[in-house]
């Protein structure tokens, strides 16, 4: 029986500003790695593989984070008023042609997809990889085509969508396509265990790490519900090892937990993972761009980050206001955040070298309650990162945004794109909005002075 090759494609981004934190295409990793397990080849190219393409590092403390290479692009309409610059980010569309032309020819093609709004970026994408392979099939998953299936359906127009896990999906497309006998009925829907394919990377110098998936929190403005609808959690031991063989195999020194929850369950999960880091003698370095919880953070779990190697610390505290504390779940309160900040400070953390997250733009939320929060986080010596809301179709706040008429169910989504600030209105404009970011960088500007 003939093998199948695959060309794994992590399409270009489309937005006026991206920046890479340590990201990789972990979803399209994961069902590449599970179609290799049933006997199909793989190839990937990855237009934001900064490495690669050869972008500058921004410094010896990058730890692996950077900026991506912007190509200036025109503007969508629906951005015309917008005073700023849009671009493809990502290896040039020459570099892309290259790569193409390097590769094997593959007998199908899967392209993953992120924000709903970097769409363009797919669009774009695939338009090459129809110039170049117009016979092969091409299949589309991801975010934006689980949250937009229609959308993506109709603009990108692959010639399959997986909507969801595409694991076991797209190992029974592709069967079906290449007429490949096989019984599923002890397959798993997917397979988080062992190490991903890392060796499609000609240099890794860092990568992201997911201990589980999903979340069991059911914050108002998170989409994690929609796409992960279970909480699972890997077991600690398999973590450990992932960790380990990464580090021995490819040299990585820099590792991104990518959970949405990765303090939840501490003492049989995170708690175990850190033990056996700190027994195994790994020396790496541990990043957090999503947001720990607060609550879980004790001296001990504090002291077990700090040995462990984490130097990347990103808290979770969304705001100081009870209504969008109660948004979140109930996840947050001021008094565990002020206790995580002194546990990590008795550690060896310095406050300032900790940023903390606040989101902005909810529906009915005001220029004040963000500029308190704002203040209290300058107030504890900390750094506050202002994340922009973006509604997403199926939530709450979505719900909320649509009875305001902010937003609509078939509206375009470019319009949800959060630099734009979907839910700005006469009393809290975008001019507001500039301006809460300004006082996020002067209070941040004085909280390293002090140092």
């Amino acid at each position: 029986m003939k093998v199948r090759r695959l060309l794994l494609v992590n399409p270009w981004i489309a937005d006026f500003a991206a920046f890479d934190l340590w990201a990789k295409p972990l979803g399209l990793l994961y069902v590449g790695k599970f179609l290799k397990k049933y006997g199909y080849e793989i190839d990937l190219i990855d237009l934001l593989d900064r490495a690669k393409w050869g972008e500058k590092k921004n410094s010896k403390s990058s730890n692996g984070k950077g900026k991506y290479r912007k190509t200036i692009i025109p503007k969508p309409p629906l951005f015309s008023w917008v005073p700023r610059r849009y671009g493809l980010y990502g290896a040039t569309k020459n570099q892309f042609l290259e790569a193409l032309s390097n590769a094997e020819i593959p007998d199908a093609i899967l392209v993953t997809s992120h924000m709903t709004y970097w769409y363009p970026g797919i669009q774009e994408t695939v338009k090459v990889l129809r110039n170049v392979y117009p016979e092969k099939p091409i299949i589309l998953g991801g975010i934006y085509v689980t949250l937009y299936t229609d959308h993506a359906k109709k603009v990108i127009s692959p010639d399959y969508l997986i909507v969801g896990y595409g694991e076991k999906k797209t190992l029974f497309l592709l069967d079906s396509l290449f007429k490949i006998p096989r019984d599923y009925y002890d397959i798993p829907d997917f397979d988080d265990g062992g190490v991903l394919p890392w060796e499609l990377y000609a240099e890794l110098e860092a990568v992201p790490i997911v201990t589980s998936r999903g979340c069991p929190y059911r914050c108002t403005y998170c989409a994690t519900r929609i796409l992960h609808p279970y909480f699972v959690q890997r077991d600690p031991e398999d973590v450990i090892k992932e960790i380990d063989k990464v580090h021995d195999r490819f040299g990585v020194k820099n590792f991104a937990f990518y959970d949405d929850a990765l303090f939840v369950n501490r003492d049989r999960h995170i708690i175990p993972i850190l033990e056996g880091i700190i027994d195994t003698e790994i020396k790496v370095n541990f990043h957090t761009p999503n947001g720990l919880f607060t609550k879980e953070i004790d001296k001990h779990l504090a002291e077990l980050v700090k040995i462990a190697g984490f130097k990347t610390i990103r808290l979770s505290l969304e705001s100081i206001i009870p209504e969008w504390q109660k948004a979140s779940s109930g996840k947050v309160s001021m008094e565990n955040f002020l206790t995580a900040m002194k546990n990590l400070e008795a550690v060896g953390f310095n406050r300032s070298d900790i940023e903390v997250y606040l989101i902005m733009g909810l529906p009915r939320q005001t220029y004040n309650h963000v500029k308190e929060s704002l203040k209290f986080v300058a107030d504890a010596e900390a750094i506050s990162r202002l994340a922009s809301f973006s509604p997403i179709p199926g939530t709450v706040e979505w719900k909320r945004a649509k009875e305001m008429g902010y937003v609509y169910d078939d509206m375009d989504p470019l319009l949800t794109n959060n630099s734009l600030y979907p839910c700005q209105n006469k009393d809290f404009p975008y001019e507001k909005f500039i301006e809460l970011r300004q006082i996020s960088n002067q209070l941040n500007e004085s909280v390293r002075c002090k140092e």
